[in-house]
């Protein structure tokens, strides 16, 4: 007790000086209305700016739910393409397409959003793990794209995350077309650019040309056909004996940043592969087609 008083005692002019402070501050903004005004405009700025602040801080923390959430719209958007496109070619079959017209229906797909975990580009053969799996109807062989472009294709497959061979792979092939002309080929990866593949086997009855576009062919039962996969950047010199072209190929999907992708179910590949099994059986039972 003692201490406390003799700090007060030694500090006594500090204290008198702070009364008389406060006590003249508010002498002078309380009977002076310019005075009183300039006070309350400087600590409306001080607020606004610390509320400004707050504000642009939690909006920084939102930006992850945001996103999320425009990741979904674009799944649901590319459902409500593909259900449209497949409502077009319905009526199309039914009342005939238009002179010069191909009908190609893109089927039934549902697209679900997955995040990126991890992802390997220096590797001969290049993985990407995303955080959904098999409680949320992820199977292997499904396709996997991100808004630009083709990513690659699922090969294994836990509760909550799976693993997805990358167009980066050797291994990994994957059936496309040129836009336009609807000749296909096989796109693979050379292991050199992680920008660049290479599609193989195109029939050699047809002009190739820089620029033209690669898209995922109606062959493919992970992908809808139709999608953005690249553009001709080169078109490979090839003996003249041979019968098939080889063309460099600028991917439009930008595998070393990857962030949200969608994993493609298509609903209709049992059915397909059934069909096929079928139909493989059926020849090899009655020795080839009967017309």
């Amino acid at each position: 007790m003692n201490n406390l008083i003799n700090f007060f005692i030694k500090n006594s002019s500090w204290f008198i000086f702070a009364f008389y402070v406060i006590l003249s501050l508010t002498l002078l903004f309380g009977s002076n209305p310019y005075q009183q005004s300039v006070y309350l405009t400087s600590a409306n700025g001080t607020v606004s700016t610390i509320s400004k602040s707050v504000n642009s801080a939690s909006n920084y923390f939102n930006l992850k739910e945001i996103n999320e959430d425009l990741h979904l719209q674009n799944a649901n958007q590319k459902m409500e393409i593909l259900a449209l496109q497949a409502k077009l070619n319905e009526l199309e079959l039914k009342y005939g397409a238009k002179p010069g017209e191909e009908v190609s229906g893109k089927g039934n797909y549902t697209f679900i959003s997955a995040h990126v975990i991890s992802n390997s580009v220096v590797n001969p053969n290049n993985y990407i793990t995303i955080d959904r799996g098999s409680a949320d109807g992820i199977e292997p062989y499904m396709g996997v794209m991100d808004m630009n472009g083709v990513v690659g294709i699922v090969d294994a497959v836990n509760a909550h995350s799976s693993r997805v061979m990358s167009i980066l792979h050797q291994d990994t092939k994957i059936t496309c077309e040129l836009k336009g002309n609807g000749n296909f080929g096989l796109l693979v990866w050379d292991g050199k650019s992680t920008d660049h593949a290479i599609l193989k086997d195109l029939p050699k009855v047809d002009d190739y040309h820089v620029g033209d576009t690669v898209v995922t062919s109606s062959s493919s039962l992970s992908f809808p056909p139709g999608f953005m996969v690249g553009v001709v950047e080169r078109v490979s010199p090839t003996n003249k004996k041979d019968s098939f072209m080889t063309l460099i190929v600028k991917l439009t999907c930008k595998i070393t940043h990857l962030s949200n992708v969608h994993v493609i179910k298509n609903n209709m590949k049992d059915e397909l592969k059934q069909l096929e099994s079928t139909d493989a059986t059926t020849l090899k039972e009655e020795g080839g087609m009967k017309r």
